[in-house]
């Protein structure tokens, strides 16, 4: 059997760690996201790749100029968009909190059931700690009811906010949003938020998105409070995170 050459063993491990990592995200969220999906297809072709590289390697030197030169230049442009994005959101994963807001936007995520998600109690965990800090800064907590969901998480998030010493008179909840931008739309229209100082609290890969939407809003005085990812999951995050900012940019709303 033909020994592999190093770069082919180097795909073949990626591409082996690439399906697996993600197949194991899966497991360890109890669910099987498409994109998750996707990913692991994409291990699957880098290692069948691995194999088949150099085959590959003379199939591309036999492309018409204009046509390797234009695949060429769009791996570059990817190469590129990929550590621009990926820049921004690892920048802003620390957050600019400013004491003293008037108001904080709590942004929705995961409830399984009645039981809000890791990420969905660390945003909350971070937000009790604020508004212990800042008595006088009240909550906005956004997030409808979707699939799986027994009840909205913005009444998840309420609960916890309840449960951990909050005053209900601080809590303002808005329960229709199925996304980040709907969450900031629909708590500026019932709050009249975008001319207040406001920080907005999320996980901390997402933040840098949330703000540029928020910024995109007419939101003027906000900054971002991020709640810290689980270790283990936070690859998945960024990885995912990019195809979300690239999106939003194309539709131009960050």
């Amino acid at each position: 059997m033909k020994k592999m050459r190093p770069a082919n063993s180097m795909l073949f491990i990626l591409g082996i760690a690439l399906a697996l990592y993600f197949i194991n995200i899966s497991i360890y969220w109890g669910r099987f996201y498409i994109f998750n999906f996707l990913m692991i297809i994409a291990g699957a072709v880098v290692t069948v790749t691995s194999f088949t590289i150099d085959k590959i390697r003379e199939v591309i030197h036999t492309l018409p100029k204009l046509i390797y030169n234009i695949g060429k230049t769009g791996c570059i442009l990817f190469a590129l968009s990929f550590a621009v994005a990926e820049g921004f959101i690892i920048g802003n994963m620390r957050g600019t909190a400013v004491a003293g807001a008037d108001y904080m936007i709590v942004l929705g995520c995961q409830v399984d059931g009645a039981v809000p998600s890791i990420p969905l109690m660390r945003r909350v965990a971070v937000a009790v700690k604020y508004l212990n800090e800042n008595p006088d800064t009240n909550a906005v907590i956004t997030g409808g009811q979707g699939p799986g969901e027994h009840i909205s998480e913005a009444e998840a998030m309420k609960r916890l906010l309840k449960y951990h010493g909050i005053n209900e008179d601080r809590i303002f909840e808005e329960h229709n949003a199925t996304s980040t931008l709907e969450n900031l739309q629909f708590a500026d229209t019932l709050y009249n938020l975008t001319d207040k100082r406001v920080v907005l609290v999320s996980s901390d890969y997402h933040l840098f998105r949330a703000l540029s939407m928020a910024k995109k809003l007419s939101y003027t005085h906000i900054t971002g409070l991020p709640a810290k990812s689980q270790l283990a999951a936070l690859p998945a995050y960024l990885l995912r995170e990019y195809v979300a900012v690239m999106y939003y940019i194309t539709l131009r709303r960050i």
